[in-house]
């Protein structure tokens, strides 16, 4: 039995999608761990552009949204294959132990699997216009203030600000 994902600031997704876009297939294009939480945040193409996307994405010609969705309280954390970026199915299952899911992400190039708390934090929500090669190394165009401020692209993943928590 697959479960939907709760995020716990759905407003940001609502206002451009409605409700939680479907995770029947995505493009991952990472993993990022951080010891400190467990936390684990994978960065995703959603598989859909808003019906109602933001002005500027519009005036972009953006055709990509893509975001972070971060999973706490991991454990159990098993990753069996990793080739990026990859298109992945994700499936999320109730567990014996209340508000935990079992989270599998699989597809051609990964094979993940780990148990976290049901409630997921969303952020770092873009858009960009894909190259013919898929490459996400474009300008990006994001929902957040503060992320428009800082960054005009993808930044490296030294920058703890923005792959961390």
């Amino acid at each position: 039995m697959t479960v939907p994902l709760i995020p716990a600031d759905p407003e940001p997704l609502r206002r451009l999608y409605g409700d939680f876009p479907s995770l029947g297939e995505f493009r991952l294009r990472s993993i990022n761990l951080d010891w400190r939480g467990p936390s684990l945040a994978l960065r995703v193409d959603l598989p859909d552009f808003p019906v109602h996307p933001p002005e500027e994405w519009v005036t972009q010609d953006c055709d990509v949204v893509q975001c972070h969705i971060h999973f706490a309280a991991v454990e159990d954390l098993d990753l069996q294959e990793w080739n990026p970026p990859t298109k992945a199915q994700l499936t999320a299952a109730p567990t014996e132990q209340p508000r935990m899911l079992d989270v599998s992400v699989h597809g051609p190039g990964v094979l993940l699997r780990f148990r976290s708390h049901e409630s997921v934090v969303i952020s770092h929500i873009s858009a960009f216009r894909a190259g013919p090669d898929a490459s996400d190394e474009v300008p990006h165009h994001f929902l957040s203030k503060l992320d428009a401020r800082r960054f005009s692209m993808l930044p490296g993943t030294h920058e703890k600000t923005y792959y961390a928590r």
